[in-house]
């Protein structure tokens, strides 16, 4: 059996279209790898420590607020 020659050019004419789509795709993609790479490198520094006074815990008490029997008027 023989392939069909329209077939062949299908082919090349959608490999054609996605070609610079795909080009893009990978351009853009490259260049945020790119920026996310240079962004780690100045997150790698030591940080100077804070000096934090420790917080004041407060107690907390939880109730039940009792809900006061409701009458049905039939």
């Amino acid at each position: 059996m023989k392939r069909k020659p329209t077939r062949r050019k299908r082919n090349k004419l959608t490999l054609a279209l996605l070609a610079p789509i795909l080009m893009l795709g990978f351009i853009v993609g490259w260049a945020l790898y790119w920026i996310g790479q240079s962004g780690q490198i100045k997150a790698k520094q030591p940080n100077k420590p804070i000096n934090k006074a420790p917080a004041k815990q407060n107690e907390v008490e939880l109730i039940m607020i009792p809900k006061e029997n409701e009458i049905l008027a039939n």
